[in-house]
């Protein structure tokens, strides 16, 4: 195998795919990326763990066909390190010893044959549906962050997607907090291939592109897809083109994300999603509104004095004012003042900071509204522009 491919390309696609690759090591080649040529001007890069799988396109000069698996982390390593130059691969078919060049530079890396790669598939499933890349990353990056990160194998450990009769859900739950997110979508279903055009494999030629045609009648799905997954579906979803749009299936107990140059599979997380609607107030007693940004840099600032064990800070609203404050003892206190628009009587409540900021970070839109009805029950903040998010926080009963 032989093929030449420009640097800044290679570094993309081995960062894509290179999060997927297993650290905890079982099977050595699961430590390796896998490398592909689908044609004269394209290659196919894949990581797995067996649970998330990540697959690269990528242009490139392909001298030679073939296909190796190539130490992923070493291989990055060096190629991050290279001129911004074309890179040149000339793998040896029998040793596997592959030698990479680029002007004056030249490594040596030891491969394993392909053959011992897991044969990965990109399953296609005739229910899926198409959606804009833009509306499902903007759902992904407003709830994934609420997803407990002490347990990733449980239901608080995923993001719950949800479409029903055109409608997007996305939400997420850590137990403390509650992120969600609705979106009303034009749903579309990739069409019936042609018989004789089954699964393609790893190995085998470049895929086709499923054509796709209006459905008669909306897709069901729901699936609890792991945080990790999440995380890395947001780095290859294309922030600079919002009119992409991205192809959603369930097969066999996975779900797939594939766009043009990127597809994503991962295991989705078993059980029954809390019933999280009614966990939002169907009214308010008090409602405070007030500017995102003044109130983000008020709380980083109070965020300093904030006891490092239990992250608390206090909210005290009254009149026209929101008082930000927070009180370590042996260290320290700082408060500060935020001017806001307040319906209802004086109310005080304790809140984590991180919880806050990670909220205020995530809001679109100037100003934040903020619905309370009593200090021990839950906040629910918005975008005082957008009524289709809502994030849920519980407060703490301060000493």
């Amino acid at each position: 195998m032989h093929f030449a491919i420009q640097k800044e390309a290679l570094v993309k696609a081995l960062r894509d795919v290179s999060n997927a690759i297993a650290t905890r090591v079982v099977q050595p080649v699961l430590s390796n990326v896998f490398v592909e040529s689908l044609d004269d001007v394209s290659l196919r890069f894949v990581g797995t763990d067996l649970d998330l799988t990540i697959q690269a396109k990528s242009p490139a000069v392909v001298y030679t066909p073939g296909s190796i698996t190539l130490p992923g982390k070493k291989l990055l390593e060096i190629v991050s390190k290279l001129p911004s130059d074309l890179v040149s691969f000339q793998i040896d078919k029998e040793t596997c010893e592959t030698v990479v060049t680029c002007r004056r530079s030249r490594f040596t890396l030891t491969g394993l044959p392909a053959e011992d790669y897991p044969r990965v598939t990109s399953p296609v499933s005739t229910d899926g549906f198409s959606m804009p890349a833009d509306v499902l990353r903007r759902a992904i990056t407003q709830t994934s962050f609420a997803a407990a990160s002490y347990d990733s194998s449980s239901i608080l450990g995923g993001v719950y997607l949800l479409v029903s009769n055109g409608i997007f859900e996305a939400t997420a739950t850590d137990g403390s907090r509650l992120a969600h997110r609705r979106e009303e979508l034009n749903v579309n279903m990739p069409s019936r291939r042609p018989e004789g055009d089954g699964d393609k494999e790893i190995g085998n030629e470049a895929e086709s592109k499923s054509a796709t045609a209006t459905m008669e009648k909306p897709v069901d799905l729901k699936a609890i897809v792991p945080a990790r997954a999440c995380t890395e579906l947001l780095k290859i979803l294309d922030a600079k083109d919002p009119g992409n749009t991205v192809r959603v299936a369930l097969v066999d107990g996975q779900i797939l994300f594939e766009n043009d140059t990127h597809f994503l599979c991962t295991r989705l997380i078993s059980g029954e999603y809390p019933r999280y609607h009614e966990l939002f107030p169907g009214e308010y007693t008090y409602l405070s509104t007030f500017t995102r940004e003044e109130a983000q840099a008020a709380v980083e600032r109070v965020a300093v004095m904030s006891d490092e064990r239990t992250n608390l800070i206090k909210f005290h609203f009254e009149a026209e004012t929101l008082q930000i404050s927070s009180n370590t003892p042996d260290v320290g206190k700082a408060q500060e003042e935020v001017s806001m628009r307040f319906e209802g009587q004086t109310l005080d409540v304790a809140v984590n900071v991180r919880y806050v900021l990670d909220v205020l970070q995530k809001l679109q839109g100037i100003d934040v509204r903020l619905e309370m009805t009593g200090p021990l029950k839950p906040l629910i903040f918005k975008a005082e522009d957008d009524e289709n998010y809502k994030y849920l926080l519980m407060p703490v009963q301060a000493k």
